[in-house]
């Protein structure tokens, strides 16, 4: 006898499971054609007549130094051996070469990046890959010779006329996903940083954003926003200017706040770190958008602090686009030298380590709520921050420092909840670790809805 409710089971669990895919995140690869394993890492381990190398350069990398090949041919393995036949499309958000690509010629920074379109080109013969430009990518920068023409040409097979068109004029684009109503809208957000930023709108591209979310709005398509650097502060270098000129954030944000009921996901680099940002509607504080940085590839030292090398898994409903979770792997870069292999390992699945049920601006919110210092929740954050190297104790105004970085993402008010934190301190108040972060929540008026 057939078992017709089993098939119904077997049907709908089919039909769930259809619902699901994936898509990989790799941001700040910071290729270094000229790492070398006989290098001095006091000199971006490049190998000179000069050096003294008084320290190991291992194959895959050093804490003081840029990607050697190997290092990004086995994040590439990786992608493709841990999840590559499934998954949807690749977010690669930008500085794919060396921070010391700038003194290397023309030809060797383009040798570089084509290397790393065709690795990605052959890793994922069937994807598509979505690039976006970071500031130390040729082109990354307004005015350098190699501009948005030239490299639209490396990514032509990856991009359509309509994006080429786009990028061509000011290397930002728009692709829709026809199967899922969603749309991956691509920002150089190299146009508003400081050194590089001209006029209210460079390259009009505001003007266009706007214009893609309004229509995406009206065909109520879902939007992913894709871009190098996020507006706001870096978490550990508090005191260096955002990347973002003030103007520049704030009109971005009010664009997030008007149509964050079709915004369902912010993916960013740049910071090397693993972290997020919350947008909180300006007149009720309620949080209405969230901001994901993934950390690098390159693990090299900034002033910062190093990174152990990252890759960030999400998964995601084809029919919603709504992120459900994220897989982080990583590279324990000293092991993986010792043993001259390259064993990536899950450092952490987003939702189960911080006891999350999704990923959502109010589940964000609530994770940051929980920050204190020495708290677990905040604990398994700084862990993550660095990619599981230890960065050693974060005390009360550090925990402080990347409270106010997740929920201040307009620096003017990142600034003030740190004056507003530092003044209770120097008044003698004990609330560091009893209540100052709710009193500062209270900056964000009916922060807990």
């Amino acid at each position: 006898m057939v078992c017709l409710r089993c098939i119904l089971q077997v049907i709908l669990l089919a039909s769930a499971t259809a619902k699901i895919s994936y898509f990989w995140h790799i941001t700040d690869i910071h290729l270094d054609v000229d790492y070398s394993v006989k290098g001095d890492p006091r000199r971006n381990c490049w190998r000179t007549e000069q050096s003294v190398n008084h320290e190991t350069v291992g194959r895959y990398g050093n804490y003081n130094c840029d990607s050697p090949w190997a290092l990004v041919q086995s994040a590439a393995r990786t992608m493709k051996t841990k999840n590559g036949e499934d998954i949807e499309f690749v977010l690669w958000t930008g500085d794919g070469l060396s921070v010391m690509s700038s003194s290397r010629s023309s030809e060797k920074q383009v040798a570089a990046l084509q290397n790393l379109t065709h690795l990605f080109s052959h890793t994922f013969p069937s994807q598509f890959v979505f690039p976006v430009l970071g500031h130390d990518d040729p082109g990354g920068n307004p005015g350098e010779r190699l501009g948005y023409r030239e490299l639209a040409n490396f990514w032509r097979h990856w991009l359509p006329s309509e994006a080429i068109a786009t990028f061509v004029k000011g290397g930002y684009y728009t692709i829709e996903h026809k199967d899922n109503k969603l749309r991956i809208i691509a920002l150089n957000t190299n146009l508003y940083s400081s050194p590089h930023s001209k006029g209210d709108d460079p390259s009009e591209q505001f003007s266009w954003l706007a214009e893609v979310l309004e229509k995406s709005q009206k065909f109520r398509e879902k939007v992913y926003i894709v871009g190098h650097m996020g507006p706001g502060p870096d978490e550990r270098q508090p005191d260096t200017m955002p990347h973002f000129r003030e103007a520049a954030a704030r009109r971005y944000l009010g664009l997030i706040r008007k149509y964050s009921d079709i915004i369902v996901g912010q993916f960013f680099g740049h910071l090397h770190s693993d972290t997020f940002r919350i947008v909180y509607n300006g007149s009720s504080a309620r949080p209405v958008s969230w901001m994901l940085m993934a950390p690098s590839l390159s693990p090299r030292r900034t002033n910062g602090g190093a990174n152990n090398p990252g890759l960030r898994l999400y998964k995601f409903n084809r029919d919603t686009a709504q992120v459900l979770d994220y897989t982080q792997y990583y590279l324990d870069l000293n092991q993986a030298n010792q043993k001259e292999k390259a064993d990536w390992s899950q450092e952490y699945n987003f939702t189960s380590y911080y006891g999350l049920t999704n990923i959502t601006p109010s589940s964000l919110h609530e994770l940051a709520s929980s920050f204190r210092h020495d708290s677990p929740s905040f604990d398994r954050y700084y862990r993550a921050n660095s990619v599981g190297l230890s960065m050693g104790h974060c005390d009360g105004p550090c925990t402080l420092t990347h409270y106010c970085a997740t929920t201040r993402v307009e620096y003017s008010e990142f600034r003030h909840c740190l004056d507003a934190a530092a003044s209770a301190l120097a008044s003698g108040s004990t609330a560091i670790t009893a209540g100052l972060f709710v009193v500062l929540a209270l900056g964000l008026p009916s922060l807990v809805t």
